[in-house]
């Protein structure tokens, strides 16, 4: 009750300096440098995300929310469950850019385009080398359109969506949280989130945007490069028709899925953690544009 009736009294007092300002013709100095000065207080909203306070999804919302599940979901079996045939349709060509001079760069140049959301066909890609070239010179290709078409894909959201992206954080809770603890948290958490089943241009692009520094997303790149030999050494299995294919690309499954539910475990709590700290930085961006129109 007496919160309610403070800010009647603030409403009211505004009121009265606001008439005041049509009479005089302008507004006290001090009272406006007062009013400034003190840093805006929390929205309903942003008290909900200090108390713990979750808002429930509507039935709109929940829909579109179990079509994406639905859709990935649907996606990712296809994907396994064609794979195989997928890569032995290919073989022919694929051994006819190992037979070709400089066919080695075309599997470069689709590495990079595919890293570009929302395209796809990295493993499947990665899988041909390793049918193709076989395991060392099949790595070393995946390595280098892996790299470059992340290090394309992190400028080019950088450079081109960063501005945006400082938006969103003043704007959306979860986004914000998540830039601050992408940009306090060292290595330690784009290096997990490379290594959990999540897409890597789709991490890239949010790093990115974010403002991870570039060594540190060069250097979780790196790190996770062993991943892509997996993929590889199975593209290997499968030109050799062994049949230990099928069971690593079940290990590794596995372990990607473990690898993703401890990041996202991870990361959630990390945003939990962060949002007092989101919060205050919205208030003061807040009142650093209340500055600015006094100026004006």
């Amino acid at each position: 009750m007496s919160n309610l009736s403070g800010s009647h009294s603030t409403v009211e007092q505004h009121a009265h300096r606001g008439s005041n300002k049509d009479l005089a013709g302008t507004e006290p100095p001090e009272l406006i440098a007062r009013d400034i000065s003190r840093t805006p207080s929390p929205t309903p909203s942003e008290l909900d995300v200090l108390n713990g306070v979750k808002k429930q999804l509507d039935w709109k919302a929940r829909i579109r929310l179990y079509l994406i599940l639905a859709i990935v979901i649907v996606v990712i079996a296809l994907i396994e469950a064609y794979q195989t045939q997928v890569i032995n349709a290919l073989k022919p060509a694929t051994q006819w850019l190992h037979d070709t001079s400089a066919g080695w760069l075309v599997p470069i140049v689709v590495l990079i385009a595919s890293s570009f959301p929302p395209l796809f066909g990295h493993e499947i890609v990665a899988m041909l080398c390793g049918v193709a070239w076989g395991l060392g010179e099949g790595f070393g290709i995946v390595a280098a359109g892996t790299l470059l078409g992340e290090i394309c894909t992190y400028c080019f959201f950088k450079y081109f969506c960063g501005v945006r992206g400082k938006r969103l954080e003043l704007s959306n809770m979860s986004y914000g949280t998540l830039a601050l603890i992408v940009r306090e948290g060292g290595l330690v958490i784009p290096i997990i989130v490379r290594y959990s089943s999540l897409p890597a241009h789709f991490t890239t692009a949010v790093f990115a945007t974010c403002g991870m520094r570039f060594w540190v997303f060069l250097v979780a790149a790196v790190v996770s490069l062993p991943k892509q030999i997996v993929l590889v050494y199975v593209g290997v299995a499968l030109a050799s028709n062994d049949s230990r294919s099928n069971k690593i690309q079940r290990i590794v499954l596995g372990i990607t899925i473990a690898i993703t539910v401890i990041a996202l475990i991870y990361i959630r709590r990390m945003m939990d953690r962060a949002k007092p700290a989101v919060v205050y930085a919205r208030r003061k961006a807040r009142q650093a544009k209340l500055q600015g129109a006094a100026e004006v």
